[in-house]
């Protein structure tokens, strides 16, 4: 033993407590000689001293601080249950010397004993534990051994389970709650004949327990008892008939399901939600829709239960209650907002009347939901008030309208379209406009570029697929236009965007060159015009060919990517493998010969590289 080891044993009995605690926290990296003092500082009057023991032992753990600990489940409440504590987070290796407890005479003794094989969650003796079930004298104990039959889901215990249900009540109960995890169909008779026992708690743990295991057995025996039940026991029953994934079409069901679905958790309230869009309770829907207003959409959690909803709700369709909700004036603006959305995301066009009236709601988030709404519904045949939409004040509005007035598609509105370019401040609502005029007339757009700004250029470049205006804004005056512009030309798959990007690989600015080297890789093109460039002055410009090539997938590209491998440029190598092996793969040929010498390159990382692509190769 060290003497700082020493030391901090001898502090252990110092007054100062903080010293006792320093001493006690030291220990922790101490061996199994620290164990025995430790202990006895569990007693300390100082709770931070206790703690610190406590961790410390811990920390030590093995099966001889387990075998010392034992004692303690003796010991008054306090010290009992740190010992419970150590115990179960020294996990596995104390379960073995727990079986012989299971034979103390002590009754709380042997139910420590089974509540700790249940925390550490391990047991390989669970046959004494049957036994303790069925022969125990304390109901505790038997309460307990039931417990830990059902955490492990042994199915030899079932018949010792099913025989328990006529034990004590607490023993009877946990017995269903073991049998309620093991799910055999064979303790389905023998559960529900406690539906007629006189003692509530069984009844009711019993319908709980016959919609955990959810067979159609169960689901017959609980529909069977629900016209005998009392109110309490009918809400238990539609819930684990829920729970089973079946939609109670019984008297009472619809009320029921709404009171679950206003006081119960928002588990069960969604699962009542479902079931009643299923049964078509549409009267249902302004409570619905009232009860997910009052939730926080900036709350995550209560924004994924208001997304449920919305998507349960979409289960009524069109429902005649639904667009009614757009009129109630006593429903919360967040919950007829939810009613817009779903009517706009069903594509219910019989709601656009009242949706068009509601857009003079003054409310902020009531305008904007009901524009969105609209806009997804065919637009054809509000077009004026898309057009008034588009002069909000509220940039939402305005982007939604202009996304409308994109799919109507009228060339008389493209001059309205350019005044607001012209005006608009807020680059989404922009880039909106740019598109809507896309839609309607690219050859009006082509004959009105100058009318654009750098910005607006950028924007009909990146969103256009017409070969004129990508040629004209390829050859604008500003970079960044010109590089949207090639970009967008390696989406096209014609013959003369191809050209186009071919000639700009003898551009001199070195990022138009890389521009159009990706585009033609995007469009895995033209290998032979590309090779020149493994030349380029520029080494980025070099590694973009070598991933063009790479795209082309051609093997006779092979022999031209080969010398790329004597390079210094440690990127140009590492992309000249990189495509190699892509190549490769794609021909199902073998090129590890090209690659193995560099298993003896002088960078580390080349060689790693190497070696990972052998063993793919």
């Amino acid at each position: 033993m060290s003497n700082r080891v020493r030391r901090y044993l001898k502090n252990l009995s110092d007054p100062n407590e903080a010293k006792r605690r320093a001493a006690a926290e030291a220990l922790a990296t101490a061996d199994e000689r620290a164990i025995y003092p430790l202990i006895k500082a569990l007693r300390d009057e100082n709770p931070g001293v206790q703690d610190a023991a406590m961790r410390s032992l811990i920390s030590i753990g093995g099966e001889a601080t387990a075998y010392m600990v034992l004692p303690l489940l003796r010991e008054d409440a306090l010290i009992r249950n740190i010992a419970m504590i150590i115990l179960r987070e020294i996990g596995q290796v104390t379960v073995p010397l727990l079986r012989h407890l299971l034979k103390d005479k002590d009754d709380d003794v042997r139910k420590f004993a089974i509540d700790l094989i249940i925390d550490i969650n391990h047991c390989d003796y669970l046959d004494d534990l049957i036994t303790l079930l069925n022969e125990d004298k304390n109901a505790n104990v038997r309460a307990s051994a039931a417990k830990a039959l059902g955490t492990f889901k042994y199915q030899k215990a079932v018949p010792y389970l099913i025989k328990a249900l006529q034990d004590d009540e607490w023993v009877a109960f946990s017995s269903l709650e073991a049998l309620a995890l093991i799910k055999d169909e064979k303790s389905i008779t023998s559960i529900s004949s406690l539906l007629s026992c006189s003692s509530d708690i069984l009844r009711f743990s019993a319908i709980e327990t016959l919609g955990k295991i959810g067979t159609s057995l169960a689901e017959k025996y609980l529909l069977e008892y629900y016209s005998k039940a009392e109110e309490y026991e009918k809400t238990a029953i539609i819930k684990s008939l829920l729970h089973m994934g079946k939609t109670p079409n019984i008297t009472g069901a619809k009320d029921i399901l709404i009171d679950i679905y206003k006081e119960g958790e928002w588990d069960e309230r969604l699962m009542a939600l479902k079931g009643l869009v299923e049964l078509k309770e549409v009267s249902s829907i302004p409570l619905i829709l009232d009860i997910a207003g009052s939730l926080d959409p900036s709350v995550p959690d209560e924004m994924d239960i208001l997304y449920s909803i919305k998507e349960i709700l979409k289960g009524f369709d069109c429902a005649e209650p639904l667009i009614d909700a757009l009129k109630d004036s006593t429903l919360r603006y967040k919950a007829k907002t939810l009613a817009i959305e779903i009517i706009g995301d069903q594509n219910c066009k019989e709601a656009i009347p009242s949706l068009l009236k509601l857009f003079e709601d003054e409310l902020r988030d009531v305008k904007r939901a009901t524009v969105k709404a609209l806009e997804k519904l065919d637009p054809q045949g509000i077009e004026e008030f898309f057009l008034k939409a588009s002069e909000s004040d509220d940039g939402h509005i305005r982007k939604n309208a202009i996304s409308a007035i994109g799919r109507i598609g009228d060339k008389a509105v493209v001059e309205k379209l350019f005044k607001l370019w012209d005006t608009e401040v807020y680059p989404d609502v922009k880039e909106e406009i740019i598109k809507a005029i896309l839609t309607i007339n690219p050859k009006q757009t082509y004959e009105s570029l100058e009318r654009f700004d750098v910005k607006g250029k950028e924007l009909i470049a990146r969103y256009t697929m017409d070969i004129n205006l990508l040629k004209a804004l390829s050859k604008d005056e500003d970079i960044n236009v010109r590089l949207s512009a090639i970009n967008s030309l390696g989406l096209l798959n014609l013959l003369e965007a191809q050209e186009i990007l071919i000639a700009y690989l003898k551009d001199k600015d070195t990022e138009i060159r890389k521009a159009a080297l990706m585009a033609l890789g995007n469009i895995r093109c033209c290998p032979v015009e590309v090779i020149p460039l493994l030349n380029d002055e520029d080494m980025w410009v070099r590694i973009y060919a070598i991933k063009a090539l790479a795209n082309s997938s051609d093997p006779e590209v092979i022999d031209y990517l080969k010398p790329m491998l004597t390079t210094k440029e440690i990127p140009v190598l590492l992309s000249a493998i990189d495509a190699l092996y892509k190549i490769a793969t794609d021909n199902a040929i073998d090129i590890s010969y090209i690659l193995r010498p560099l298993l003896n390159h002088g960078i580390p990382a080349i060689r790693k590289k190497v070696q990972e692509l052998e063993g793919i190769l």
